[in-house]
């Protein structure tokens, strides 16, 4: 079923490829039969309308004359007739001898390029010789198309059509060679390239999909997700199947779940990328672990605003871009609120004028205090301060954030013991 409907919508190129071929044929001189016996059992051949009795005159032309210099167009036939019979490997084994003998031949090349994804199995061989068919069929496009060889009557805009569809068809072939190898950045580009082609073709939509659910970077798993809901939901023109999207629908609805932890917000997606065949910039699905720690800040926020307001800076602060984060929304500027933290040091200890507190763990120099005078007196460590200020440093390893802080505006500090 999925190589008739491949055989139908690129039927009308193959033709056109068959034109060019016989010119080219024709430019390079035609061949010479074996003799007048050959000649005859050709045209008995062509004259065959049954593909079954058709095979049989071809397997006794092969047997009858296996050197013959019409080795190509009797592979052309046999390519014919299981194009007639529905047997893709078969086309796919015929398309292998056409190019072994002669590397340029563009009807080789085009079946071999369009059905290596249909092969039942992948070995390093199949992969090989698809890639070579592939890179052999761009590298030719310039020559195929020249404006100067499109057949006459053949309009300039549907000639160029015609090349465009066979770029597509050889960077298909490509990502999904590199998806076979696990060259997932390989199979992502060149899908990439395929859907900015054609960005209604739901099949690379869906390749694409597994290929960057399969390369397991955190970052392409949004991606993989809207490229399959795209080939789960879309119907239009390109779309698979109904009875692909049936089975694809409860892969997209595990993965989704796996990443998202429900399945509450799917079916908006679903619609989102039945509009476009990439995600938006800044279109995010929110993990299941995000979505905990979420739910978390909420519940501490409910419970200890201060110690929220700590951590939510903190882990802005460690992130990759915490530098950035530090500079654009913290230094020299207040802190978001009134915090609350353990004072693990001070100096000098008499009349501290640093102290050094835990705020997130009472055990770790988390933030530095500066403050405009020193305290008269000492605390003991383990004193609970809260205070505000405004952010002076940072430094990312060891983690400190350095504050500018008022005395008089520090709660907790223990007053003066009175001398007798």
């Amino acid at each position: 079923m999925r190589f008739i409907q491949y055989f139908r919508a690129w039927g009308a190129l193959a033709a056109c490829l068959a034109v060019l071929l016989f010119h080219v044929k024709q430019s390079a001189g035609a061949p010479k039969w074996t003799d007048r016996n050959e000649y005859d059992l050709v045209l008995a051949v062509r004259a065959e309308a049954a593909p079954q009795k058709r095979l049989a005159l071809l397997d006794q032309w092969k047997a009858k004359y296996p050197k013959t210099e019409l080795r190509q167009t009797r592979e052309e036939l046999y390519l014919s007739v299981y194009q007639s019979l529905g047997d893709s490997q078969r086309m796919l084994a015929s398309a292998r001898e056409m190019i072994s003998g002669a590397p340029d031949n563009l009807v080789g090349l085009y079946w071999y390029t369009l059905l290596a994804p249909e092969a039942k199995e992948a070995p390093a061989e199949l992969l090989d010789t698809g890639e070579k068919a592939a890179r052999r069929l761009l590298a030719g496009l310039d020559t195929y198309f020249a404006a100067g060889g499109k057949p006459a009557g053949t309009a300039a805009d549907a000639w160029q059509k015609r090349r465009v569809e066979v770029e597509f068809l050889a960077h298909r072939a490509l990502g999904w060679i590199q998806w076979q190898r696990a060259d997932y950045p390989g199979a992502a580009a060149e899908f990439t390239t395929c859907l900015h082609q054609d960005p209604n073709r739901a099949e690379i939509s869906a390749w694409f999909g597994i290929v960057l659910a399969q390369d397991k970077d955190p970052a392409h798993q949004v991606p993989a997700l809207w490229h399959l809901a795209r080939a789960a939901s879309y119907r239009g023109s390109g779309a698979l199947p109904d009875a692909q999207r049936r089975q694809l629908s409860p892969v997209l609805e595990r993965l989704y779940t796996t990443y998202h932890g429900e399945t509450a917000g799917l079916d908006q997606v679903r619609i989102a990328s039945v509009a476009a065949a990439f995600p938006p910039a800044g279109f995010a699905i929110e993990s299941a672990s995000a979505a905990a720690l979420r739910r978390q800040d909420e519940e501490l926020s409910r419970t200890n605003p201060q110690l929220a307001s700590w951590l939510g800076v903190r882990r802005h602060l460690e992130a990759a871009d915490g530098e950035a984060y530090f500079a654009e929304t913290l230094h020299n500027k207040s802190v978001p609120m009134r915090w609350k933290g353990t004072l693990i040091r001070s100096t000098p200890p008499r009349k501290p004028q640093e102290l050094v507190l835990g705020v997130g763990d009472a055990t770790a120099e988390e933030v530095i205090l500066k403050l405009d005078t020193a305290f008269p007196n000492e605390a003991e460590p383990g004193a609970i301060l809260e205070f505000e200020g405004t952010a002076e440093a940072f430094t990312k390893a060891p983690f400190t954030l350095t504050v500018l802080a008022d005395r008089e505006k520090i709660e907790g500090w223990p007053a003066a013991r009175s001398r007798k």
